[in-house]
């Protein structure tokens, strides 16, 4: 299975890893990054390939066995484990920290082209949109859009999607779901449209993927996630490492703004958020102010980069006393 990967000259640039380091691509996919950095840090170099995701895991560690199959690439680790584990992944293999880091947000088409996921509504499958059903604390969507208030939803669809018409949305939910129980993907995302104003149900974007998208970040705990895993990555990083986060959704993106300037700031007590897991000497760099966008013609060749943003900070070779 192919899934093209968004920026890859960006994001080489960015972390710009060599001959033997050690690279975790903490969001694999399909391996398409991983692919890319594998051939860089060559055979004496440590490739660690992470996704919450089982079925990704599993495609990524075959798209990489198939590419070095005669053994002249690095020494490559797949996990089918969160990115905010990152620590004892690397502990577990021996390794004290790592030179380059990538964090790829969201979801792939490969999961999106799959109804039996329920990531999707182009076609009809069961309402889940899990990337691992069975990791701890992660719910269905059927179980959020069955069973929480109208209050709840509407406060989750507002806030991860900026859906201006959130309570109509919610309102519409609640009073289905006391007649039919919510099962599909297509069935939710029916009672979405119909609640939209009729003039804006013929837009660009189907009024249904806004809903579907902050009831996703919601059922896998995203950002939850993806602020533990800042924290986790920022502190595995070696002297001199980076870090480079590739996001498509505003929440996202606004929270690894926020981290990463208030890693990177030469105050002595930011009262940021990194503050619980910093250690001793530590001090970081935020290679550039402001996110790097995708050049014109990955947005031409690739729509779904246009929403993409990436960002980049590196651990500083002097740390600095707190």
């Amino acid at each position: 299975m192919r899934h093209d990967p968004v920026m890859v000259n960006e994001v080489l640039e960015a972390l710009n890893p060599g001959e033997g380091s050690v690279v975790v691509d903490g969001t694999a996919g399909a391996g398409g990054h991983s692919l890319h950095f594998a051939k860089l840090i060559g055979s004496t170099g440590k490739l660690f390939a992470l996704d919450r995701d089982p079925a990704m895991a599993a495609i990524a560690r075959s798209n990489l066995d198939r590419a070095f199959q005669s053994g002249n690439g690095p020494e490559i680790h797949v996990a089918a484990t969160s990115y905010h584990q990152i620590g004892d992944v690397l502990s577990a293999a021996n390794c004290a920290g790592a030179d380059a880091i990538l964090l790829d947000l969201g979801i792939n088409s490969i999961q999106v082209d799959d109804p039996a996921r329920g990531f999707s509504f182009s076609k009809e499958g069961p309402l889940d949109g899990r990337f691992n059903p069975a990791e701890p604390d992660t719910r269905p969507i059927s179980e959020l859009v069955n069973s929480e208030s109208a209050q709840q939803l509407a406060a989750w669809i507002r806030e991860y999607s900026d859906e201006r018409h959130a309570n109509r949305i919610a309102m519409s939910i609640v009073r289905t779901r006391d007649q039919h129980p919510f099962e599909t993907t297509t069935q939710l995302a029916e009672v979405v449209r119909q609640a939209v104003p009729a003039a804006e149900r013929n837009a660009r974007i189907d009024p249904a993927t806004r809903t579907m998208q902050a009831l996703r970040i919601v059922a896998n705990r995203e950002l939850e996630i993806l602020e533990a895993g800042l924290h986790a990555c920022l502190a595995a990083l070696n002297l001199g490492g980076r870090l480079a986060c590739l996001s498509f959704h505003s929440g996202e993106d606004k929270l690894v703004k926020r981290i990463f300037d208030a890693a990177g700031s030469a105050r002595p007590d930011p009262g940021n958020l990194y503050a619980a897991t910093t250690r001793e000497g530590l001090a970081y760099e935020v290679r550039r102010r402001g996110a790097i966008k995708p050049s014109a013609e990955e947005v031409e060749r690739n729509p779904r980069s246009r929403s993409a943003r990436l960002r980049v900070i590196e651990r500083s070779t002097e740390g600095r006393s707190h």
